[in-house]
Order: structure tokens, then sequence, then C-alpha cells
């Protein structure tokens, strides 16, 4: 069944596309920076709690199809990574940093094997990918307990079930629980996106094909996060092992909800880095 409904307005420019369109929000000057959000969060929540780096670099934030006011979403990771690489072009922001957080890292790391021309470093937060060699009993039972839902037509139950779990630290507590009323509604408002690509899969890139990244690769990753993304993390740190290794010690998978600052001065640093060894993207 599709789910569909009205989504809030979130006042993104509109980016055309050939099959669709793309919202975005962009700011500051510098070094070009695009940011690939996750599985239910979405890119107007991303661009404000990113608003802090604008002043170190020309941010791009955009929401994938599937979120916001783009199209709907196109199923595959792969045809998200095509979008990213319309929008870095149509935005003359390439080559440029990349960063994919959680299911986002699918779409940089697509990104940076098929079109390594537009970017300058490859940042992998959190990653949620290949998750079937990544799979827990939490996880396993989290899904079949979200397709039970969706299958009695608890839409709404499933997705808050998602956003618990994946929020959630080894304490018991979850991220959910602590933020305001507000944005936990702006999260759930991301239903068709959620479940469009949890049916996309965990993650499709060939493992083989990881020794073809060229560009300088960085992950951060979160120490308390679920532990299906600690496995994806670590496995991800052994197929590039050339990666510079950042962990964010007291924060779950919503690093910027868990550990703002630290999250923030983790992407300077990339920029720095970035800056040291050769220039992204530009404005005209």
């Amino acid at each position: 069944m599709t789910i569909s409904g009205p989504q809030p307005a979130t006042g993104g420019a509109i980016l055309t596309l050939d099959d669709g369109q793309l919202e975005y929000w962009e700011s500051g000057s510098g070094p070009s920076f695009v940011f690939i959000h996750g599985v239910a969060t979405s890119g107007d929540l991303w661009n404000a709690d990113l608003k802090d780096l604008a002043a170190d670099c020309r941010l791009i934030v955009y929401n994938r199809r599937g979120y916001g006011s783009s199209s709907a979403a196109p199923g595959s990771w792969p045809a998200h990574a095509r979008d990213t690489a319309a929008l870095i072009q149509r935005l003359n922001a390439g080559p440029t940093i990349i960063a994919g957080y959680s299911g986002g890292a699918n779409v940089a790391l697509h990104l940076a094997l098929e079109r390594p021309d537009l970017v300058t470093h490859l940042v992998l937060l959190d990653p949620a990918w290949n998750l079937g060699r990544c799979l827990t009993p939490g996880l396993v039972r989290t899904l079949a307990t979200m397709k039970l839902l969706r299958w009695t037509g608890a839409y709404h139950e499933a997705a808050e079930k998602w956003l618990r779990y994946v929020s959630s630290d080894p304490a018991g507590g979850s991220a959910f629980e602590r933020i305001p009323e507000a944005r936990r509604q702006r999260l759930l408002a991301n239903i068709a996106g959620i479940f469009a690509d949890l049916a996309s899969g965990g993650g499709d890139v060939d493992e083989r094909r990881l020794f073809d990244i060229v560009v300088p690769a960085t992950i951060i990753d979160a120490a308390l996060s679920p532990s299906f993304l600690r496995r994806s993390s670590h496995r991800l740190k052994q197929l590039l092992p050339a990666a510079r290794r950042i962990t964010l010690p007291q924060s779950g998978h919503w690093m910027s909800v868990d550990a703002p600052a630290d999250l923030i001065q983790a992407l300077r640093n990339v920029v720095q880095w970035t800056g040291q060894t050769g220039s992204a993207g530009n404005r005209d």
C-alpha cells in the first residue's frame, strides 16, 4: 500500500530534475559541503542542526526524494546517488565534500564510486550500509514488529517503532523521548520516506568495489548507537583502512541531538583537512 499525506511546508528552494524535483537549502561560502540525510531524518531538520557549520563552508543540505517537497522516492540507493550528482552539478558545487549520514552513507558511497570527479572528501556518519551482513536480534525484532504493524494498518506506530529503536542507547533510553514534540511530529511526517527507504534494502554496495574509492574518507561513528550500527561502522572501517576515524563517545545514532557540538567540530575538522589537501567547489 502506498503511504502518502500532506507534508509540512519546510521552505527550501526547489531544483527541477528530468524526472522530479529536490528541495534544498544553501548557506555560507567557501569549500562546498553537501550533506545527505538518512532514514526518517530530513534535510530541513539537518539544515537547522548544521547551521553553525555554514561559518566554515558552503553548506548544501537537501531532502532526498521521498521527503518534504522533493518528489516521490525512486526506490534505490543508486538512484539517490544520481540525484545527488545532479544537485552538485546544477548548483556548480563540485568537486565537494560529501557527507552521508546513516542510510545516506549508501548514497555517498555510490556517488564516490560512480562520480569520484565530484567528490573531494567522503564523510560517512554512523553509516547504515550492507545491513544484511550486520543483522542483530534487536534489528530483526524491530523490522518484524514494523511489518506486523503495517499489516494491521498501524503505519504511524510502525514508524515510531523505528524511530525509538534507532535512537536507543545501551542503557535503555532513547533520544526520541528527549526531543521536543514538534521534532517528533516532524520526523513522523516522513512515514512515506521511511518505508520507501527500508524497502530499498540495507544497502547494496559491492564491498569489493570499496577498494576502488580513491578520494580521502572519514568515518564518524557514535559509541552508544544500537549494535547493528556499531557492526556497520566496524565493517566499513575494516574495508576502508585508510579512512580517518572519529568516534563520538557520548553520542547515540542521533548525533545532532546527543552531541551537537562534538558533531560540528568533527565536521569542521574535515573541512580543514580538505582545505589542506585541495579545495572543494565554490560559488561562481
